[in-house]
């Protein structure tokens, strides 16, 4: 049997993780996890290998969200992906937030904008600019709640793990564009595609060094 992959996402109130093999996404579990992390994805995973009768020894590597997101949050899954990488001796690749909302979303003609809460109001957004079948990214910054409304000023297709009263906010804004719900909850099974991709073409990193996304490297 080939070796699967476990994605890990705890950047944000709702932690997300997957089992994916060659042809199919196994198992997926997404919830709201805000200040327990640490406990509760430990405890997801035990429970999802489970569930999928599938041994530790099975995994052939690990994908986790490195941020940006919530301080907290996002170190407790990096640490949890290195630790079991480390423990099995496999391959760690880690993928930014933003990448895992825009792989969800379908073909578009319009400017995309990825946004991910960070606290205290704030959240970290990075444009896309829809290329065919792919989005190309461009430098993520810090905005408020209010700013990120007031910032959009073309029709604009706004997607991301936002909470409702920001929703509402951007509501007001004709030219935002908000995403369905189910097309704004981050889940790890998109993270597993794009982590399994890289995996594919050995593009790994380097478990010791790679480190996580955090505000205060974009202000």
């Amino acid at each position: 049997m080939s070796k699967l992959l476990l994605a890990i996402d705890t950047c944000t109130r709702r932690a997300s993780i997957a089992l994916r093999d060659a042809q199919t996404l196994r198992a997926e579990i997404t919830w709201e996890c805000e200040r327990q992390e640490t406990a509760l994805v430990a405890d997801q995973i035990q429970s999802m290998l489970r569930s999928s009768r599938v041994e530790a020894d099975a995994l052939g590597a690990i994908g986790v969200a490195i941020g940006p997101g919530s301080y907290t949050g996002v170190r407790c899954g990096l640490a949890i992906a290195k630790g079991i990488a480390v423990a099995l001796d496999i391959p760690l690749i880690g993928v930014n937030a933003f990448d895992v909302i825009a792989y969800a979303q379908p073909p578009l003609k319009q400017p995309v904008l990825a946004a991910v809460e960070v606290g205290r109001g704030r959240v970290a957004a990075c444009p896309f600019d829809p290329m065919g079948a792919r989005m190309l990214s461009g430098e993520w910054h810090i905005r408020t709640w209010q700013e990120l409304r007031d910032d959009i000023y073309e029709p604009t297709w706004v997607c991301g793990d936002l909470r409702g009263e920001l929703i509402d906010l951007l509501a007001t804004n004709v030219n935002a564009h908000v995403a369905p719900a189910p097309l704004n909850l981050r889940r790890a099974g998109y993270l597993a595609e794009i982590a399994w991709t890289r995996w594919q073409k050995n593009d790994v990193d380097d478990v010791f060094t790679l480190s996580a996304l955090y505000p205060a490297e974009a202000v």
